[in-house]
């Protein structure tokens, strides 16, 4: 028998020939790293070396920056390789990488991820630190005995690492770099002006004018408003960025990481924001988010539509008329358990209406004769108080005035006699005469609010003297001018014992139940002696008192 016949049909390993493709990548851990390019470089020149001596021609490149190895996918640049390895027609010989730890430390998913190149679409993997590689079972043993030492280093590494991190956090340092609005002092911060032994994290320009905007919100002013007054003062900033501010513990002092797994640290940096408008502003946006019963059309009869909130789940209160009669409140949420609740007090009605309660509750803030003269001295500091921030505003505002006709002069100078271009010149002048107009704008409207600061107080007197009269009697625009005037974020109520609670009071009013509070004071005190009343100054951080009702 002719036996070599047969030889034709025995498969062999294929030799690996010259001029072989290969795809080259690189990647160090950190951006220091990075900077020096020592580690990027050495691991190209070790590649091409390699590539050289073996014959293989590196056709393309990926990597060369620094990423993480924390996961495999979350790496952009190693993303972009596999995706075009599987996606591409004519696929590399192999992937080239330095040390497989630069490939990936995260084990399985990694060795499953080599079988699926070699065994499912050719693509081997060498490993230049060594010249391993898996066109051979030994090689490809090889390779994958350094995925899991890489994984094996980099869990060794994390329990050295995690522990310091934890403890770090705990202690009120924030990791990381600090969101937008501060200075991030510390030992490892990128900007050398900033290196400093301790980390300290200081409110800038920036956080000064997101602390406006804090402001603004708690006013319930729409975002995208919020946005165009901020880049009239100076400072752009996306929807996307506005509203992640809004979710964002930070700012209002509180540590969230996942190193603490849940517990919650006050950090060591000053807030922009309170807990408690931080708490009112994501509530608000927490109640936007839940499905709601359809709202019902506002009605003349029911002023306190949705200025109400429950206070069993903090949704606002719609309303509806049953009977064709008789108006109720109820809570927007469906699966609250709180109760309906009629709006006016009637013969065969069982409780007080809400509007009896609410003008009731409203006399506590009625000023009193004799408090006139103090009352009015107080209330001068407050809304000159007030007032400063617009003065402030108006301080900015004005800069910015002047620095855009200091561009007007030099965009016109460079056209009249440096021979700048007609076509950009007219571009960039009608945009900085459309930025002087809005500017302009915003002034005059600033301007309009700090006038006339006797004839508000003498309005704000006027108003004060029976502020539940004024509720009774006005038409339903100026019932809920009134409401929104004394409490800005709206009233909440108990629908079981039939009881408002209040989380903002305006600083006028304020000061009218703290004149009360000093005289009651007084009358109780028998000793005769003078009971303390500095603290009838109004408090700072309402508007003042918004007229024309």
């Amino acid at each position: 028998m002719n036996k070599d016949y047969f030889k034709k049909f025995v498969k062999l390993d294929e030799k690996v020939e010259s001029n072989y493709s290969v795809w080259l990548y690189t990647r160090v851990s950190s951006k220091g790293q990075f900077d020096s390019n020592n580690s990027i470089e050495n691991q190209r020149d070790a590649a091409f070396d390699l590539a050289n001596k073996n014959g293989y021609t590196i056709t393309k490149t990926f990597g060369e920056t620094y990423e993480s190895a924390k996961g495999d996918f979350t790496r952009k640049e190693f993303k972009k390789l596999i995706e075009t390895v599987l996606k591409s027609k004519k696929k590399p010989f192999a992937i080239m990488i330095y040390k497989m730890s630069r490939f990936s430390r995260t084990g399985g998913g990694a060795i499953g991820l080599v079988n699926e190149l070699v065994r499912n679409h050719g693509v081997h993997l060498i490993e230049v630190s060594t010249n391993r590689n898996t066109t051979t079972p030994r090689g490809e043993q090889d390779i994958i005995d350094s995925l899991v030492h890489a994984r094996k280093e980099n869990i060794e590494r994390l329990e050295i690492t995690i522990p310091g991190l934890t403890n770090f956090v705990k202690s009120g340092n924030w990791l990381g770099k600090a969101p937008r609005g501060y200075d991030h002092y510390g030992p490892r911060v990128k900007n050398l002006k900033f290196i400093s032994g301790v980390q300290e994290l200081k409110i800038n320009h920036e956080g000064k004018l997101l602390k406006k905007a804090w402001k603004w919100k708690l006013q319930e002013k729409p975002d995208h408003l919020i946005i165009k007054d901020l880049e009239l003062l100076g400072l752009k900033i996306p929807k996307q960025s506005l509203s992640a501010m809004w979710r964002n513990p930070f700012y209002c002092g509180i540590q969230t990481n996942k190193f603490l797994k849940g517990e919650i640290v006050v950090g060591n940096w000053n807030s922009i924001v309170s807990v408690e408008d931080f708490k009112t502003v994501n509530d608000r946006l927490d109640n936007k988010n839940i499905k709601e019963y359809e709202q019902t059309i506002f009605s003349k009869d029911r002023p306190l539509q949705t200025f109400l909130y429950c206070t069993l789940c903090g949704s606002k209160l719609t309303g509806y008329k049953a009977k064709h009669k008789f108006d109720y409140y109820k809570c927007l949420n469906p699966k609250c358990k709180c109760k309906d609740m009629n709006a006016c007090t009637s013969a065969k009605s069982k409780h007080d209406g809400v509007h009896n309660l609410f003008s009731n509750y409203l006399n506590n803030y009625s000023l009193k004769d004799e408090y006139m003269v103090v009352f009015k001295e107080q209330l001068k500091l407050a809304i000159e108080s007030t007032e400063f921030e617009k003065f402030e505003n108006q301080k900015i505002l004005q800069k910015k005035l002047v620095e855009i006709e200091t561009k007007l002069n030099s965009i016109e100078q460079k056209y009249l006699f440096d021979g700048l271009d007609k076509s950009i010149y007219d571009k960039h002048n009608s945009e900085l005469i459309r930025e002087k107009s809005k500017l302009n704008e915003k002034i005059d409207d600033t301007n309009l609010k700090i006038s006339n600061l006797d004839k508000k107080i003498d309005s704000c007197i006027e108003l004060s003297k029976n502020i539940s009269k004024h509720w009774g009697l006005g038409n339903f625009e100026t019932k809920k001018g009134i409401q929104k005037l004394l409490f800005p974020s709206g009233l909440y109520i108990d629908s079981v014992n039939r009881q408002y609670r209040t989380k903002k009071i305006n600083s006028i009013f304020v000061l009218i139940n703290s004149l009360s509070s000093v005289n009651n004071v007084k009358k109780e005190d028998e000793s005769g002696e003078n009971s303390d009343s500095s603290y009838i100054v109004a408090g700072t951080g309402l508007e003042p008192v918004t007229f024309g009702l």
